[in-house]
């Protein structure tokens, strides 16, 4: 954590004289601590964590890099610090906090704290490189999914409600050892499949699978603050030629992406191959391919056709395709990607070519 520190340090923004991060997310990157307050000070020559009476005996035995102090009256001890090291301009995580959060510390800093986004992009490009460690992180994430698909397959059949399904899901994720029980899940077929992204209340209709219905089953699980997701379809019973072709085609433009995802390569290169894959039967519900993951479900870019940036080694990102027949059913797959210097692996194991049925 302290070469995370060092590196923030360095890379302030021209013009910012330090940064003030306020979101537990970051606290959890550069500290490595959970907690629900603290106020994390970064200079360009020091770093300093105010902390209350609840977390200072956690933090002074477990940060380095960083000066822990006993919170005390907050405004005074950030009156005092800005004055020590003649701050003028400070930045803060804007992205991740609320406007009301915002306008406090504007107050205590006495107006000198700035909306200027240029520390979130230095922090984001600090985050999108994961390390060894993140990677394991998630990696263990995302093999409590693969063991909640395997558990859940089972009670798919006709007459089980969505709302079973979801319920099951939830007790199965604690079970295997999730961090956020049910949070992330979406479960959906039938009528309510295409929509059901945009309509999430859709997914607790309690309506019953029938032979036929292409159920998809979206997981998400967090293990020690890493995040995995997961998105696999699967048909209740004998599927149709249609249904194959369509699963089938929603797996090449997975694929598609896989293979573009090499160092180097602009990131909108990556998706074209894919939005051509996506050219046949099927109808292309979503163009947004994926999205960077980590210590927040979804962070970072999302990849589209207009998505800039370039591949680099170390980004984890979940990929996929969304694929539908109007008026009948869809097919969603989503699998993580690890990129190295000679192309993307798929994290964990990758959807079945074939249409599973249950």
């Amino acid at each position: 954590m302290e070469e995370r520190l060092k590196k923030l340090m360095e890379c302030l923004p021209e013009g910012m004289d330090g940064a003030l991060l306020l979101a537990p997310v970051h606290r959890r990157y550069y500290l490595d601590i959970v907690s629900s307050a603290g106020t994390l000070l970064v200079t360009r020559s020091k770093c300093i964590f105010i902390v209350d009476f609840r977390y200072i005996v956690m933090a002074r035995g477990h940060i380095r890099g960083a000066e822990v102090l006993l919170q005390d009256n907050l405004e005074e001890q950030l009156e005092q610090l800005i004055a020590d090291e003649n701050l003028k301009c400070i930045g803060t995580d804007v992205r991740h906090i609320t406007l009301q959060n915002f306008q406090e510390y504007q107050r205590m800093t006495g107006g000198l704290l700035t909306s200027d986004t240029r520390l979130e992009e230095v922090i984001g490009r600090q985050r999108k490189v994961k390390s060894a460690e993140e990677i394991s992180r998630s990696a263990k994430a995302r093999d409590i999914l693969e063991r909640m698909f395997e558990r859940i397959t089972p009670y798919v059949r006709p007459g089980v409600r969505d709302d079973e399904l979801q319920r099951r899901l939830g007790i199965i994720a604690s079970e295997e050892g999730s961090q956020m029980g049910s949070f992330g899940f979406l479960v959906s077929f039938g009528n309510n499949n295409l929509d059901s992204d945009s309509l999430p209340d859709s997914i607790l209709s309690g309506k019953s699978l029938h032979k036929g219905d292409l159920l998809t089953l979206r997981l998400a699980s967090l293990y020690e603050g890493y995040w995995a997701n997961m998105s696999r379809t699967i048909c209740v019973g004998k599927a149709s030629e249609e249904q194959k072709r369509l699963y089938a085609q929603t797996v090449r433009v997975k694929e598609c992406i896989a293979e573009g995802l090499r160092c180097g390569t602009h990131l909108s290169e990556a998706v074209g191959p894919a939005i051509e894959a996506a050219r046949g039967e099927g109808v292309l519900i979503s163009c947004d391919f994926g999205h960077e993951i980590g210590l927040e479900a979804e962070e970072g870019i999302r990849l589209c056709e207009d998505t800039e940036g370039i591949c680099e080694k170390g980004m984890l990102l979940c990929i996929g395709a969304r694929m539908g027949i109007p008026g009948k059913y869809s097919v969603k797959i989503e699998d993580m990607a690890v990129v190295e210097m000679d192309g993307a692996y798929i994290l964990g194991k990758a959807c079945s070519p074939s249409l599973t049925e249950v």
